[in-house]
Protein backbone atom coordinates (compact mmCIF):
# COMPACT_ATOMS: atom_id res chain seq x y z
CA UNK A 1 0.00 0.00 0.00
CA UNK A 2 1.71 3.19 -1.15
CA UNK A 3 2.11 5.70 1.43
CA UNK A 4 0.58 9.17 1.90
CA UNK A 5 1.87 11.20 -0.77
CA UNK A 6 -0.88 9.34 -3.30
CA UNK A 7 -3.46 11.39 -0.81
CA UNK A 8 -1.68 14.91 -0.90
CA UNK A 9 -3.46 15.69 -4.26
CA UNK A 10 -1.55 18.52 -6.74
CA UNK A 11 -2.70 21.69 -7.35
CA UNK A 12 -4.97 22.44 -10.30
CA UNK A 13 -3.38 22.51 -13.37
CA UNK A 14 -2.26 25.75 -14.80
CA UNK A 15 -4.07 27.48 -17.45
CA UNK A 16 -1.09 28.99 -19.16
CA UNK A 17 0.19 25.18 -19.41
CA UNK A 18 -1.78 23.36 -21.21
CA UNK A 19 -3.24 26.25 -23.97
CA UNK A 20 -4.05 24.87 -27.30
CA UNK A 21 -4.08 21.47 -25.82
CA UNK A 22 -7.18 19.79 -28.01
CA UNK A 23 -5.08 21.11 -31.21
CA UNK A 24 -1.74 19.35 -30.59
CA UNK A 25 0.41 18.10 -33.17
CA UNK A 26 -0.93 15.12 -34.71
CA UNK A 27 2.30 13.61 -35.16
CA UNK A 28 3.17 12.04 -31.71
CA UNK A 29 4.37 8.98 -30.34
CA UNK A 30 1.50 6.22 -31.64
CA UNK A 31 2.98 2.78 -30.21
CA UNK A 32 5.26 1.18 -32.49
CA UNK A 33 5.85 -2.61 -33.49
CA UNK A 34 8.88 -4.35 -32.53
CA UNK A 35 10.30 -7.37 -34.76
CA UNK A 36 7.87 -10.43 -34.75
CA UNK A 37 5.10 -7.92 -35.05
CA UNK A 38 4.12 -7.09 -31.18
CA UNK A 39 3.10 -4.25 -30.81
CA UNK A 40 4.53 -1.54 -28.17
CA UNK A 41 2.43 0.80 -26.07
CA UNK A 42 3.22 2.73 -22.92
CA UNK A 43 1.10 3.09 -20.12
CA UNK A 44 1.81 6.21 -17.56
CA UNK A 45 0.33 5.52 -13.84
CA UNK A 46 1.38 7.73 -10.61
CA UNK A 47 2.67 4.88 -8.18
CA UNK A 48 5.34 1.99 -8.44
CA UNK A 49 2.92 -0.67 -7.72
CA UNK A 50 1.16 -0.52 -10.87
CA UNK A 51 4.38 -1.53 -12.36
CA UNK A 52 2.67 -5.21 -11.53
CA UNK A 53 -0.35 -4.72 -13.89
CA UNK A 54 1.98 -4.37 -17.26
CA UNK A 55 4.63 -6.92 -15.97
CA UNK A 56 1.59 -9.54 -15.45
CA UNK A 57 -0.35 -8.93 -18.74
CA UNK A 58 3.42 -8.93 -20.60
CA UNK A 59 3.68 -12.90 -19.10
CA UNK A 60 0.13 -13.23 -20.03
CA UNK A 61 0.15 -12.75 -24.14
CA UNK A 62 2.79 -12.35 -26.68
CA UNK A 63 0.89 -9.73 -29.28
CA UNK A 64 1.73 -6.78 -26.88
CA UNK A 65 4.24 -5.32 -24.98
CA UNK A 66 3.19 -2.91 -22.01
CA UNK A 67 5.97 -0.50 -21.22
CA UNK A 68 5.01 1.20 -17.66
CA UNK A 69 5.72 4.98 -17.13
CA UNK A 70 5.52 5.80 -13.56
CA UNK A 71 5.84 9.54 -12.57
CA UNK A 72 5.05 10.79 -8.97
CA UNK A 73 1.93 12.10 -8.48
CA UNK A 74 3.78 15.89 -8.06
CA UNK A 75 5.25 15.39 -11.28
CA UNK A 76 3.08 13.55 -13.19
CA UNK A 77 0.40 15.78 -14.53
CA UNK A 78 2.60 18.52 -15.15
CA UNK A 79 4.81 16.04 -17.44
CA UNK A 80 1.98 14.64 -19.16
CA UNK A 81 0.67 17.83 -20.09
CA UNK A 82 3.92 18.52 -22.02
CA UNK A 83 4.01 15.14 -23.32
CA UNK A 84 0.52 16.00 -24.67
CA UNK A 85 1.32 19.26 -26.26
CA UNK A 86 4.27 17.63 -27.68
CA UNK A 87 2.17 15.02 -29.44
CA UNK A 88 4.41 13.05 -27.47
CA UNK A 89 1.58 11.07 -25.38
CA UNK A 90 1.85 7.65 -23.93
CA UNK A 91 -1.39 5.06 -25.03
CA UNK A 92 -2.98 4.54 -21.97
CA UNK A 93 -3.18 6.80 -18.69
CA UNK A 94 -4.17 5.25 -15.64
CA UNK A 95 -5.56 8.87 -14.16
CA UNK A 96 -6.69 9.95 -11.49
CA UNK A 97 -10.88 10.36 -11.46
CA UNK A 98 -10.62 14.06 -10.25
CA UNK A 99 -8.92 15.00 -13.22
CA UNK A 100 -11.03 13.17 -15.81
CA UNK A 101 -13.22 16.46 -16.73
CA UNK A 102 -9.96 18.90 -17.20
CA UNK A 103 -8.53 16.25 -19.38
CA UNK A 104 -11.76 16.15 -21.38
CA UNK A 105 -11.87 19.28 -21.49
CA UNK A 106 -8.64 19.42 -22.96
CA UNK A 107 -9.43 17.55 -25.83
CA UNK A 108 -6.91 15.14 -24.66
CA UNK A 109 -9.11 11.68 -24.13
CA UNK A 110 -10.57 9.27 -26.87
CA UNK A 111 -14.00 8.74 -26.67
CA UNK A 112 -14.52 5.49 -25.43
CA UNK A 113 -18.38 5.63 -25.97
CA UNK A 114 -19.00 2.63 -28.26
CA UNK A 115 -16.02 0.50 -26.71
CA UNK A 116 -17.60 0.52 -23.56
CA UNK A 117 -21.19 -0.08 -25.36
CA UNK A 118 -19.88 -3.30 -26.74
CA UNK A 119 -18.50 -4.66 -23.73
CA UNK A 120 -20.52 -6.83 -21.51
CA UNK A 121 -18.49 -6.76 -18.08
CA UNK A 122 -19.71 -3.06 -18.02
CA UNK A 123 -22.82 -4.42 -16.41
CA UNK A 124 -20.69 -5.60 -13.20
CA UNK A 125 -19.16 -1.90 -12.44
CA UNK A 126 -20.74 -0.85 -9.17
CA UNK A 127 -23.30 1.50 -9.87
CA UNK A 128 -21.86 4.81 -7.84
CA UNK A 129 -19.59 4.57 -10.62
CA UNK A 130 -21.01 4.37 -13.50
CA UNK A 131 -21.01 7.99 -14.14
CA UNK A 132 -18.57 10.64 -12.42
CA UNK A 133 -15.98 7.70 -13.10
CA UNK A 134 -16.31 7.37 -16.65
CA UNK A 135 -18.25 9.83 -18.27
CA UNK A 136 -18.61 13.73 -19.00
CA UNK A 137 -20.98 15.64 -20.56
CA UNK A 138 -22.51 12.17 -21.75
CA UNK A 139 -19.65 11.07 -23.13
CA UNK A 140 -17.65 7.98 -22.16
CA UNK A 141 -13.77 8.69 -22.04
CA UNK A 142 -12.39 6.80 -19.18
CA UNK A 143 -13.17 3.08 -17.52
CA UNK A 144 -13.12 2.70 -13.95
CA UNK A 145 -9.56 0.93 -12.79
CA UNK A 146 -8.40 1.05 -9.19
CA UNK A 147 -10.13 2.10 -6.60
CA UNK A 148 -9.43 3.45 -3.36
CA UNK A 149 -12.32 3.96 -0.73
CA UNK A 150 -12.90 5.05 2.89
CA UNK A 151 -13.56 3.84 5.77
CA UNK A 152 -12.69 2.63 9.33
CA UNK A 153 -10.37 0.28 10.77
CA UNK A 154 -10.26 -0.84 14.03
CA UNK A 155 -8.05 -3.57 16.60
CA UNK A 156 -10.62 -6.03 17.79
CA UNK A 157 -7.93 -6.91 21.08
CA UNK A 158 -8.65 -3.03 21.99
CA UNK A 159 -12.41 -3.46 21.66
CA UNK A 160 -12.43 -6.70 23.75
CA UNK A 161 -10.47 -5.13 26.37
CA UNK A 162 -12.88 -2.13 26.23
CA UNK A 163 -15.98 -4.16 26.94
CA UNK A 164 -16.84 -4.04 23.04
CA UNK A 165 -17.95 -6.43 20.86
CA UNK A 166 -15.47 -7.02 18.34
CA UNK A 167 -17.94 -8.64 15.80
CA UNK A 168 -20.27 -5.35 15.72
CA UNK A 169 -18.28 -2.15 15.24
CA UNK A 170 -20.30 1.24 15.80
CA UNK A 171 -22.87 2.24 13.15
CA UNK A 172 -24.03 5.37 14.06
CA UNK A 173 -22.61 8.51 15.43
CA UNK A 174 -24.08 8.12 18.74
CA UNK A 175 -22.90 4.03 19.01
CA UNK A 176 -18.97 5.44 17.86
CA UNK A 177 -19.10 8.38 20.39
CA UNK A 178 -19.82 5.59 22.88
CA UNK A 179 -17.29 2.99 21.81
CA UNK A 180 -14.35 6.35 21.90
CA UNK A 181 -15.26 6.89 25.90
CA UNK A 182 -15.07 3.01 26.74
CA UNK A 183 -11.33 3.15 24.83
CA UNK A 184 -10.12 6.23 26.23
CA UNK A 185 -11.06 4.31 29.63
CA UNK A 186 -9.46 1.60 28.50
CA UNK A 187 -6.34 3.97 28.07
CA UNK A 188 -6.03 3.88 24.43
CA UNK A 189 -6.31 6.67 22.09
CA UNK A 190 -9.76 5.99 20.23
CA UNK A 191 -9.57 7.07 16.93
CA UNK A 192 -6.38 8.04 14.65
CA UNK A 193 -7.43 10.87 12.19
CA UNK A 194 -6.88 14.00 10.17
CA UNK A 195 -8.84 16.61 8.31
CA UNK A 196 -5.71 18.74 7.91
CA UNK A 197 -4.48 17.61 4.59
CA UNK A 198 -5.28 19.00 1.79
CA UNK A 199 -7.39 16.29 -0.04
CA UNK A 200 -8.57 14.52 2.82
CA UNK A 201 -11.39 16.61 4.04
CA UNK A 202 -12.58 15.37 0.40
CA UNK A 203 -11.92 11.83 1.60
CA UNK A 204 -13.03 11.38 5.43
CA UNK A 205 -15.68 14.53 6.07
CA UNK A 206 -17.68 14.01 2.57
CA UNK A 207 -18.57 10.81 3.53
CA UNK A 208 -20.25 11.96 6.69
CA UNK A 209 -21.79 14.81 4.70
CA UNK A 210 -23.90 12.29 2.34
CA UNK A 211 -25.18 10.05 5.42
CA UNK A 212 -26.82 12.94 6.35
CA UNK A 213 -27.73 13.69 2.31
CA UNK A 214 -25.99 16.81 2.06
CA UNK A 215 -23.77 17.71 -0.73
CA UNK A 216 -20.74 19.90 -1.65
CA UNK A 217 -22.39 21.51 -4.70
CA UNK A 218 -26.01 21.72 -6.21
CA UNK A 219 -26.54 19.78 -9.15
CA UNK A 220 -26.35 22.91 -11.51
CA UNK A 221 -22.45 23.51 -10.18
CA UNK A 222 -23.43 27.22 -9.31
CA UNK A 223 -23.76 27.55 -5.64
CA UNK A 224 -22.05 25.14 -2.75
CA UNK A 225 -23.97 23.41 -0.27
CA UNK A 226 -21.40 22.94 2.14
CA UNK A 227 -22.59 25.29 4.57
CA UNK A 228 -26.21 23.38 5.20
CA UNK A 229 -27.66 21.24 7.62
CA UNK A 230 -25.69 17.59 6.92
CA UNK A 231 -22.40 19.73 7.00
CA UNK A 232 -22.97 21.51 10.07
CA UNK A 233 -23.60 18.29 11.65
CA UNK A 234 -21.00 16.64 10.27
CA UNK A 235 -18.34 18.86 11.50
CA UNK A 236 -19.79 19.11 14.78
CA UNK A 237 -19.51 15.46 15.20
CA UNK A 238 -16.04 15.78 13.89
CA UNK A 239 -15.60 18.36 16.72
CA UNK A 240 -17.12 16.49 19.67
CA UNK A 241 -14.50 13.65 18.89
CA UNK A 242 -11.61 16.31 19.04
CA UNK A 243 -13.04 18.26 22.15
CA UNK A 244 -13.21 14.92 24.13
CA UNK A 245 -9.63 13.93 23.56
CA UNK A 246 -11.27 10.74 21.42
CA UNK A 247 -8.90 11.36 18.37
CA UNK A 248 -5.56 12.08 17.58
CA UNK A 249 -4.96 16.42 16.35
CA UNK A 250 -7.35 16.26 13.29
CA UNK A 251 -5.99 19.50 12.64
CA UNK A 252 -2.19 18.22 11.44
CA UNK A 253 -1.14 18.26 7.95
CA UNK A 254 2.11 16.67 8.16
CA UNK A 255 0.96 12.82 8.99
CA UNK A 256 -1.81 10.53 7.68
CA UNK A 257 -3.71 7.86 9.93
CA UNK A 258 -1.93 4.71 10.28
CA UNK A 259 0.98 5.26 12.67
CA UNK A 260 -0.49 5.56 15.86
CA UNK A 261 -2.98 2.44 14.84
CA UNK A 262 0.09 0.34 13.62
CA UNK A 263 1.78 1.35 16.83
CA UNK A 264 -1.48 -0.34 18.14
CA UNK A 265 -1.70 3.35 20.58
CA UNK A 266 -4.88 4.07 18.56
CA UNK A 267 -7.81 1.54 17.96
CA UNK A 268 -9.44 2.99 15.48
CA UNK A 269 -8.42 5.04 12.19
CA UNK A 270 -10.14 6.22 9.12
CA UNK A 271 -8.24 4.79 6.05
CA UNK A 272 -8.59 4.17 2.10
CA UNK A 273 -7.66 0.79 1.18
CA UNK A 274 -5.16 0.75 3.75
CA UNK A 275 -5.39 -3.15 4.44
CA UNK A 276 -1.88 -4.33 2.41
CA UNK A 277 -0.13 -1.06 4.02
CA UNK A 278 -1.16 -2.84 7.77
CA UNK A 279 -0.38 -6.56 6.95
CA UNK A 280 3.29 -5.06 6.54
CA UNK A 281 4.17 -2.51 8.80
CA UNK A 282 2.19 -4.38 11.78
CA UNK A 283 1.59 -8.18 10.76
CA UNK A 284 0.13 -8.60 14.48
CA UNK A 285 -2.27 -5.62 14.44
CA UNK A 286 -3.20 -6.84 11.01
CA UNK A 287 -4.11 -10.46 12.81
CA UNK A 288 -6.69 -8.73 14.78
CA UNK A 289 -8.19 -6.16 12.98
CA UNK A 290 -11.60 -5.29 11.84
CA UNK A 291 -12.98 -2.80 8.62
CA UNK A 292 -16.35 -1.12 9.31
CA UNK A 293 -18.13 1.43 6.94
CA UNK A 294 -18.20 4.70 8.48
CA UNK A 295 -21.23 5.41 10.95
CA UNK A 296 -23.80 7.11 10.15
CA UNK A 297 -26.36 9.77 11.45
CA UNK A 298 -29.49 8.89 13.42
CA UNK A 299 -31.94 8.39 10.03
CA UNK A 300 -29.36 8.51 7.50
CA UNK A 301 -27.22 5.98 5.15
CA UNK A 302 -23.63 5.06 5.64
CA UNK A 303 -21.47 6.99 2.79
CA UNK A 304 -18.07 6.55 1.87
CA UNK A 305 -15.42 8.44 -0.54
CA UNK A 306 -14.63 6.46 -3.99
CA UNK A 307 -11.62 7.69 -5.64
CA UNK A 308 -8.57 5.94 -6.76
CA UNK A 309 -7.77 5.80 -11.00
CA UNK A 310 -9.73 5.59 -14.38
CA UNK A 311 -8.27 4.31 -17.09
CA UNK A 312 -8.12 6.12 -20.06
CA UNK A 313 -6.84 5.71 -23.76
CA UNK A 314 -5.01 9.15 -25.17
CA UNK A 315 -6.57 10.95 -28.36
CA UNK A 316 -3.40 10.55 -30.13
CA UNK A 317 -3.51 7.12 -30.05
CA UNK A 318 -6.67 6.74 -32.59
CA UNK A 319 -3.67 7.86 -35.18
CA UNK A 320 -2.46 4.66 -35.00
CA UNK A 321 -5.25 1.81 -35.28
CA UNK A 322 -2.74 -1.23 -34.11
CA UNK A 323 -1.91 0.80 -31.33
CA UNK A 324 -5.82 1.56 -30.55
CA UNK A 325 -6.26 -2.18 -30.71
CA UNK A 326 -3.18 -3.14 -28.33
CA UNK A 327 -4.55 -0.23 -25.72
CA UNK A 328 -8.04 -1.62 -25.61
CA UNK A 329 -6.88 -5.39 -25.09
CA UNK A 330 -4.62 -3.94 -22.09
CA UNK A 331 -8.01 -2.43 -20.78
CA UNK A 332 -9.99 -5.89 -21.78
CA UNK A 333 -7.46 -7.30 -19.25
CA UNK A 334 -7.20 -5.37 -16.25
CA UNK A 335 -10.54 -5.72 -16.02
CA UNK A 336 -10.61 -9.66 -16.49
CA UNK A 337 -10.56 -11.99 -13.35
CA UNK A 338 -6.31 -12.57 -14.02
CA UNK A 339 -6.35 -8.65 -14.39
CA UNK A 340 -8.53 -7.46 -10.91
CA UNK A 341 -6.76 -10.83 -9.09
CA UNK A 342 -3.48 -9.02 -9.83
CA UNK A 343 -4.14 -5.53 -8.70
CA UNK A 344 -6.04 -6.91 -5.19
CA UNK A 345 -2.92 -8.90 -4.11
CA UNK A 346 -0.48 -6.97 -5.48
CA UNK A 347 -1.38 -3.11 -4.96
CA UNK A 348 -4.25 -3.53 -2.58
CA UNK A 349 -6.83 -1.52 -3.68
CA UNK A 350 -9.71 -2.54 -5.13
CA UNK A 351 -11.67 -4.12 -8.34
CA UNK A 352 -14.54 -1.65 -10.00
CA UNK A 353 -16.33 -4.94 -10.74
CA UNK A 354 -18.84 -6.90 -8.62
CA UNK A 355 -17.14 -10.36 -9.41
CA UNK A 356 -13.74 -9.13 -8.67
CA UNK A 357 -14.45 -9.87 -5.33
CA UNK A 358 -15.01 -13.35 -6.18
CA UNK A 359 -11.14 -13.29 -7.11
CA UNK A 360 -9.13 -15.29 -4.97
CA UNK A 361 -7.21 -13.15 -3.24
CA UNK A 362 -10.15 -11.41 -2.04
CA UNK A 363 -11.91 -14.57 -0.94
CA UNK A 364 -9.18 -15.30 1.30
CA UNK A 365 -9.83 -12.27 3.21
CA UNK A 366 -13.02 -12.07 2.70
CA UNK A 367 -13.96 -10.53 6.60
CA UNK A 368 -11.73 -8.07 5.41
CA UNK A 369 -12.79 -7.00 2.08
CA UNK A 370 -16.54 -7.35 2.68
CA UNK A 371 -17.15 -3.78 4.28
CA UNK A 372 -14.97 -2.37 0.98
CA UNK A 373 -17.80 -4.16 -0.98
CA UNK A 374 -20.59 -2.63 0.75
CA UNK A 375 -18.46 0.95 0.29
CA UNK A 376 -18.43 0.42 -3.07
CA UNK A 377 -22.61 -0.59 -3.58
CA UNK A 378 -23.45 2.64 -1.06
CA UNK A 379 -20.20 5.07 -1.77
CA UNK A 380 -20.16 8.22 -3.55
CA UNK A 381 -16.97 9.44 -6.48
CA UNK A 382 -15.80 12.82 -5.34
CA UNK A 383 -17.61 16.01 -6.27
CA UNK A 384 -16.99 16.14 -10.24
CA UNK A 385 -16.36 19.27 -11.58
CA UNK A 386 -12.95 20.69 -13.52
CA UNK A 387 -11.88 23.12 -10.70
CA UNK A 388 -12.50 20.16 -7.88
CA UNK A 389 -9.09 20.99 -6.59
CA UNK A 390 -9.28 24.66 -5.89
CA UNK A 391 -12.25 24.17 -4.23
CA UNK A 392 -10.59 22.02 -1.61
CA UNK A 393 -8.68 24.63 0.20
CA UNK A 394 -11.41 26.78 1.50
CA UNK A 395 -13.13 23.71 2.67
CA UNK A 396 -9.88 22.35 4.19
CA UNK A 397 -9.54 25.65 6.26
CA UNK A 398 -12.70 26.17 7.45
CA UNK A 399 -12.72 22.29 9.47
CA UNK A 400 -9.64 23.52 10.37
CA UNK A 401 -10.92 26.74 11.69
CA UNK A 402 -13.94 25.13 13.55
CA UNK A 403 -12.10 22.35 14.91
CA UNK A 404 -9.27 24.60 16.76
CA UNK A 405 -12.13 26.72 18.40
CA UNK A 406 -11.58 29.91 16.15
CA UNK A 407 -15.00 29.54 14.98
CA UNK A 408 -18.23 28.17 15.02
CA UNK A 409 -19.09 25.24 12.39
CA UNK A 410 -21.78 26.99 10.88
CA UNK A 411 -19.74 30.37 10.16
CA UNK A 412 -16.31 28.23 9.42
CA UNK A 413 -18.66 26.71 6.56
CA UNK A 414 -20.80 29.40 5.44
CA UNK A 415 -17.48 30.98 4.32
CA UNK A 416 -15.94 27.96 3.21
CA UNK A 417 -19.22 27.98 0.85
CA UNK A 418 -19.00 31.61 -0.31
CA UNK A 419 -15.59 30.87 -1.44
CA UNK A 420 -16.55 27.69 -3.65
CA UNK A 421 -19.43 29.82 -5.14
CA UNK A 422 -17.28 31.76 -5.92
CA UNK A 423 -15.44 29.44 -8.02
CA UNK A 424 -18.14 27.78 -9.43
CA UNK A 425 -20.05 30.48 -10.64
CA UNK A 426 -16.11 31.44 -12.51
CA UNK A 427 -16.61 28.44 -14.87
CA UNK A 428 -19.84 29.40 -15.99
Amino acid sequence: MPGVNRRQIIKTVGTASIAGLAGCSSNGSSGNNEGGGKQTITYRDREDPFTSMAKAYNSSQSKVHVNPSIKPEKSKYRSLIAQITAGNAPQVIGLDVVYLPRFVQLGALADLTSYYNKKSYTDEIFQPLTRDFIRWNDKVYAMPYWIDCSLYLYNKQHYKKAGLDPEKPPETWDEFLNACKKLKAAGYTPLSNTLGMLGLEIFFFMPFVWAGGGKLFNDEMSKSLIDQQPAVDALKFFKKLQDKGYTTDQTQNEHFTYPPFESGKASMAFSGAGVGEIKDQSPDVYKNMGTAMFPKPEGGQHSSFLGGDCVVITKQTKQNQGAFDASEKFVDWIHSEDGMNTMASSTGYLPSLKSGFDGEYITQHKSLYEPYKKALENGHAPPMHPKLIQMQQPLNDALVRALQGKQSPEKALSQAADSITKVLQSSQ
